[in-house]
Order: structure tokens, then sequence, then C-alpha cells
């Protein structure tokens, strides 16, 4: 019996991929390269960040292209290329074209002496589809650990 590809186990090239993808997400959101960071989700994908004030301009929920590129906007203007996003624990799943990432989050001011302040700790909870090739997330949601 011969597998497709739309349930066969990822490979160690999907699973690369796939971090290569949260690097490029994390470095365009901290640089402000913001249409870098939006042509990581798919075109209907979803942004949300749970646990800040309601008021927060990180939090809520984004979807689709403008909202992402208006959150990406904010979020910059707000940290002017100061904030550092690491990831780890990546705990990839998925067969085919369909995945699921659980990871660790760390927020960062970046800095020297004072300046350099963890700002939050969360979890990720992603789900990315390969598409014409290339993993995107269709819908990336962090909780932000309390105070």
């Amino acid at each position: 019996m011969t597998t497709s590809r739309t349930d066969a186990a990822l490979t160690p090239e999907d699973h690369e991929d796939i971090r290569q993808l949260l690097a490029r997400y994390n470095l365009a959101i901290d640089l402000g390269r913001i249409d870098d960071w939006v042509g990581c989700f798919t075109p209907d994908g979803v942004f949300e960040c749970i646990g800040l004030p309601e008021d927060s301009i990180l939090g809520g929920r984004h979807e689709g292209p403008e909202a992402l590129r208006a959150y990406a906007d904010g979020h910059y203007g707000l940290h002017r290329g100061r904030a550092r996003h690491w990831n780890w624990n990546l705990l990839i799943e998925g067969a085919g074209d369909r995945a699921t990432m659980t990871s660790y989050l760390n927020a960062y001011s970046a800095g020297q002496g004072d300046d350099a302040v963890l700002r939050a700790t969360g979890i990720y909870r992603d789900e990315l589809i390969r598409a014409d090739g290339q993993w995107r997330f269709a819908s990336r949601q962090v909780t932000i650990d309390g105070g």
C-alpha cells in the first residue's frame, strides 16, 4: 500500500522548514519587516494574543493580511526595533500538508545592562499549512503567562 502525501508523516525537511518559518517570523516582527511577517501567514491567517489587557495594542485577534499588517505596524511602532522574540522546545507534529507546533516564548527588550529586560513569557499554539511547497501559519495563538 502506498502512502499519499496528504497522510505521509512529516519529514526531517518539513521540521527544518517549519523552524525556518519561525525564524523568519521572529526576525521580521522584531526588525520591522512588515510584509515579510505578513507573508509568514496563509492569506486567511490569524494571529491572536491572549493574556494582555484589553486595551493593549499587542493583544487581540487579527485575521487576514490587512489586520495582520496593522498589528505588525503597531508592534514595530511601539518597540522601534528593540523587541527580541525567542522560541524553544518546539513540538512539531502532523502529516502531509498540515502540522501543529507548540513552543515557549520569551520576549525581551534589546539593550545592555538594565535596558535588556525580559518583558513576557508565554506559549504559542500554531496550526500550519503547506501550500505551493511553502509552510505558513494558518493560525498562531500566543497566551502570555499571568503575572
